[in-house]
């Protein structure tokens, strides 16, 4: 996609409530140069900066969002790949490794399947929906299995049209692009039969009181 016409998809999208950020051509690492950043990853390569950077920038813009002027900046003679923020307006995207456990979730929840934007990543399928309550980004589980990860604050994913080194895409479904419809709201994960982690987990953790805290 020539860079003109990214930086209009990226501005239609912020109209429509998503967030785009650059990514690195051919890959799946944020642009942090062309946004503004000191890439200290790059220099050191250190994966730990690595991390600490994505997930603190994703978090950051999720809760002070970029308004259009910053998004023009940022895909100004840009010709890299393009990812969608998530958390902004508690969105969360649902990131299936494969086909075949996004289709059994989807069996269960056939409401969804038509009604909310889905795109089809080399893998599997992202499905895009807004929660009532905050949501962090996690792994992914439909009962015992890990079935992919949740893409919500302190997280992106790659969205249309990007395309990998090994030529391997995304692109969104046939009327089910965000163009085309709105994310269905949802109150939460729980909600779709899906965990951040397995149930096993879960339970230990309640009986451990962990994941909370008390008030200061």
């Amino acid at each position: 996609m020539q860079a003109e016409v990214m930086s209009d998809y990226a501005a239609r999208l912020l109209q429509r409530g998503y967030i785009c950020l650059p990514l690195r051509a051919g890959g799946k690492h944020l642009d942090l140069d062309a946004m503004g950043y000191e890439p200290l990853h790059l220099q050191t390569l250190r994966k730990d900066l690595k991390e600490l950077a994505f997930t603190s920038v994703a978090f950051q813009l999720a809760q002070k969002p970029p308004g259009s002027e910053e998004i023009a900046r940022w895909f100004h003679d840009f010709s890299g790949n393009v990812g969608i923020l998530g958390g902004y307006s508690n969105l969360m995207i649902l990131d299936f490794d494969n086909e075949a456990g996004c289709r059994t979730w989807l069996g269960a929840h056939k409401g969804i399947a038509d009604g909310t934007p889905m795109a089809k990543s080399p893998g599997g399928y992202h499905v895009y929906l807004r929660t009532r309550e905050p949501t962090v980004s996690s792994s992914l589980h439909f009962g015992m299995r890990r079935v992919g990860h949740v893409k919500a604050l302190g997280g992106y994913i790659l969205a249309s049209p990007s395309v990998l080194k090994d030529g391997s895409s995304y692109r969104w479904l046939d009327n089910q692009s965000p163009f085309d419809v709105e994310p269905l709201q949802v109150d939460n994960l729980a909600s779709l039969s899906l965990s951040p982690v397995s149930p096993l987990k879960h339970h230990y953790d309640r009986l451990l009181k962990r994941g909370f805290f008390e008030r200061q």
